[in-house]
């Protein structure tokens, strides 16, 4: 399967990494971020900011920042993450082993598409809002995923990626450097004689293939957006292997 696309306009937030020249230095010499990343909304009203859980707000600060050079801001958005809003889930689950009410906003803000209906609702959107769990893989499942919604006649489509380590109750189960960080990309069609990306992966059946982590410095969401944002030097990171997915720079 090979799927070809171009991006438009991006944005990333991690600690202490939030503009676009900060991010473009990094990926000269990449390396995990540590701490807390610094998310300032204030065109968010005070309410709707305090639902947001701290990744929530990470991901719509880097969707919103996307879309305010978009053409529609009423498109189709994925949101891609490995874990989702893990601490309130674990929150939900240790209240319930204490016999506690669970509060029913609490679960309806750490289920995974929680983020994607909040901020549906925050920008009246009333397009596709895709939520995707893939393991390691989640920014290939969530290209695949908005490539064919523009094959489908969608002009544009946001992809918004995001993870935060898991909490220390789940500390055993992580298999790659740990950081928190969130990014979006405008994805759209790869125009004659344009720029963009081919992503493509093998044709054996990934449930016959099983894919070991390759230890690495970064977490595989910021290891894809480092080859992503190799395309400010050309002759550089051509091409990616992720597991069993290849990220390639092409020219329509």
């Amino acid at each position: 399967m090979r799927v070809a696309f171009a991006v438009k306009e991006w944005a990333a937030i991690a600690p202490s990494l939030q503009s676009k020249e900060q991010w473009i230095n990094w990926a000269t010499a990449p390396y995990c971020p540590n701490g807390t990343a610094v998310v300032d909304l204030p065109h968010v009203p005070p309410m709707a900011r305090r639902r947001l859980g701290h990744l929530a707000k990470m991901a719509v600060s880097v969707a919103d920042a996307v879309l305010v050079g978009a053409q529609c801001i009423d498109m189709p958005i994925i949101w891609a993450s490995r874990y989702g809003d893990a601490e309130r889930s674990i929150a939900l689950l240790k209240s319930q082993a204490s016999d506690e009410q669970l509060s029913p906003t609490a679960f309806a803000l750490s289920v995974h598409n929680g983020v994607g209906a909040q901020h549906s609702i925050l920008r009246g959107i009333v397009a596709n809002a895709v939520c995707i769990a893939s393991s390691r893989f989640a920014p290939e499942s969530g290209v695949v995923e908005a490539v064919g919604m523009l094959n489908d006649g969608a002009a544009e489509v946001l992809l918004v990626c995001y993870d935060a380590p898991l909490p220390s109750d789940y500390v055993e189960f992580h298999d790659e450097p740990l950081t928190e960080f969130a990014w979006a990309v405008l994805l759209g069609p790869l125009s004659p004689g344009g720029k963009g990306f081919e992503l493509s992966t093998s044709v054996e059946p990934l449930f016959e293939k099983h894919v070991e982590p390759v230890p690495g410095t970064l977490p595989h969401g910021l290891d894809v957006l480092h080859f992503l944002l190799r395309e400010q030097q050309p002759n550089l990171n051509c091409v990616h292997e992720s597991g069993q997915w290849t990220w390639e720079r092409v020219h329509a």
